[in-house]
């Protein structure tokens, strides 16, 4: 791992430079107090020893620890008794060791258990529990304080999702077992079948035409995510942001129900992201279903890349078991058993046949550093997350303006945005408007025109979207006075709190072509902010998105943006503005 938390390059168990001694080359944490015999002391690590299973502690034991099969090679040293798994006292050791935990993404686990009945046949102490287990499921156990001494993921880039703050040590980069490149499932009966692509850039930002597991829990949705975000802009535009909103929504929940929607109804399914391995092990297990082909992007792609990545608490001869398991996995048998499995090598030579395809020619594409795969992910959780917001739209007379763009008014090209932004909002948010201008009812200088309701609720007879798109049409007649903007961001943000749902990601969105001008008084800046300031709840965030066009002050809204959380921007075209618009659905985090 590089120092920027970019993936440096992959170290395979059969890089020449590699040791091939029982040393680990894991960073390690100060060895804990040792009992009698040289075994650390049970209360010292994380993981759980077998001579502990016992009825009660069996109930105990977090989902995957489960065990895939039984345990490989329980023969214990002194007598060669066998013991089932789940027994008592019957799992102790004459050798005195206790077993490996091992956490292994599912379609490695076999081959996995193969290669370390081999490390038991050269040495009759060695024990391991291995289980069949998601990635996702293993970070959130070790997150839990139940972590394995081994864990063996199908992506190095699910370290992210380990808390430091939650563990003792440092869960690092580890050599890799195995290679599948992430590829696009499509068959040849599919209604939008794809033959050939050129990037996971360009087919999810702009043609769309695949359906994505969540890639929370998925790691060929996540990877392809990742790849879809490499040399792209930080800030998305409308068109990306409606194709990726409305993406995350019909996401599936894992790659499992993708390939079941596939086997069905073939000409129902889009394709979608999945590992060639996986491809090629679902052809072989489906015989009477249409196959599926592994198209390959051609400007390149990530990979699944399988680690060894050993608990930075081991020690002792836990530790030099651990690592002599490490090193037979990369024995010249146990690669030939991997490419049979349907696994390439680290260089991505090799590769199975899929769809009576050779394996094509794998260019791997330079992946996101840390903090860049943490974004990307967090921006698609944002856009799953239902919105509830409240349009504040300025009505002054000013709105009647000339903007930079020939033939439109500032209304005109506020109007579009709002259009646009309304149609590709999911159909579970919530969303109201008001108008603002000094004087629009009973001495107010804000008017509801639509309460905040569900898009697709009942309104009148249509939907709520419905009639929010016709209020925006008709929004002229209302144009009229001046800017009374301090005094409704305050009443809107009284109302947002005090209706605030913690189901929703709750925001004010407020369009302005100008200064505050009010006639009648008012709120100062220094007032509003002071009010904002003191009505923040960090347990009821409302954020405050100010765009800005024309005479606006910058400044002003930024400082208003600020003190909630929220972001501000200064538009001026109709790009300009659709552009930020769909950033301020997009940009959700809280102050």
């Amino acid at each position: 791992m590089s120092g920027d938390g970019r993936p440096t390059r992959r170290h395979d168990l059969w890089d020449d430079e590699e040791p091939t001694g029982s040393e680990s080359t894991a960073p390690q944490e100060p060895t804990p107090p040792e009992a009698k015999g040289g075994a650390p002391e049970a209360d010292a690590r994380t993981r759980r020893s077998r001579r502990d299973s016992d009825d009660d502690e069996a109930k105990k034991r977090p989902a995957w620890l489960i065990p895939l099969a039984a345990v490989l090679a329980l023969a214990l040293c002194g007598g060669g008794a066998f013991a089932a798994l789940g027994g008592s006292d019957a799992t102790d050791s004459a050798c005195g060791g206790t077993a490996i935990t091992v956490a292994a993404t599912p379609e490695i686990a076999g081959p996995l258990e193969e290669a370390l009945a081999k490390v038991k046949d050269e040495d009759e102490c060695a024990e391991f529990d291995v289980t069949s287990t998601s990635a996702a499921d293993a970070a959130r156990g070790i997150n839990d304080g139940q972590a394995p001494d081994v864990w063996i993921p199908d992506s190095s880039t699910w370290i992210d999702a380990i808390d430091p703050s939650k563990t003792k040590g440092q869960w690092i980069q580890g050599q890799s077992i195995a290679v599948s490149p992430v590829v696009l499932a499509s068959g040849a009966d599919q209604a939008k079948k794809v033959t050939k692509f050129q990037s996971w850039g360009t087919l999810l930002n702009q043609d769309g035409g695949l359906r994505m597991a969540n890639p929370d829990s998925d790691t060929a949705s996540r990877l392809a995510f990742h790849a879809s975000r490499i040399g792209q802009p930080d800030r998305i535009g409308l068109e990306t942001g409606e194709r990726l909103i409305f993406m995350s929504r019909f996401a599936a929940p894992s790659l499992n129900k993708l390939f079941a929607d596939y086997t069905a109804d073939q000409k129902k399914t889009q394709p979608f992201p999945a590992s060639e391995q996986q491809i090629a092990q679902y052809n072989k297990d489906n015989p009477d279903v249409t196959p599926l082909r592994a198209v390959m992007p051609a400007k390149g792609t990530l990979s699944l890349d399988y680690p060894w990545i050993m608990n930075p608490e081991l020690s002792g001869d836990v530790l030099k078991t651990a690592d002599s398991a490490r090193t037979e996995l990369g024995t010249l048998e146990m690669r030939d058993a991997l490419t049979t499995a349907g696994f390439r090598t680290s260089n991505g030579s090799g590769g199975p046949e899929v769809a009576g395809e050779p394996a094509p020619e794998l260019v791997e594409m330079e992946p996101l550093d840390r903090n860049e795969r943490v974004a990307a992910v967090d921006q698609w959780d944002k856009m799953r997350t239902d919105m509830r917001m409240l349009a504040v739209i300025d009505a002054s007379g000013s709105m009647e303006f000339a903007s930079p763009t020939a033939g439109m008014t500032r209304w005109d090209v506020t109007k579009g945005s709002l259009s646009k932004g309304a149609s590709i909002l999911p159909a579970g948010s919530q969303v109201g408007a008001w108008i603002f201008s000094t004087d629009q009812s009973k001495g107010r200088d804000y008017r509801e025109l639509s309460p905040v309701k569900r898009l697709d609720s009942k309104d009148g007879s249509g939907s709520h979207r419905e009639r929010l798109l016709k209020l925006i049409e008709d929004g002229d007649k209302y144009l009229g006075g001046d800017t009374g903007l301090y005094d409704s961001i305050w009443a809107a943000h009284q109302k947002m709190v005090k209706e605030y749902d913690a189901d929703y990601v709750n925001s004010i969105v407020v369009f302005t072509d100008g200064e505050n001008d009010d006639p009648n008084g008012g709120l100062s800046l220094n007032q509003l902010l002071q009010k904002l300031d003191d009505a923040y709840d960090p347990k009821k965030p409302v954020r405050i998105i100010t765009i800005g066009m024309g005479e606006a002050d910058p400044t002003a809204l930024q400082k208003i943006s600020d003190e909630s959380g929220g972001t501000s921007y200064i538009a001026e075209t109709p790009d300009d503005i659709e552009r930020v618009f769909v950033q301020a659905l997009l940009a959700r985090s809280g102050r």
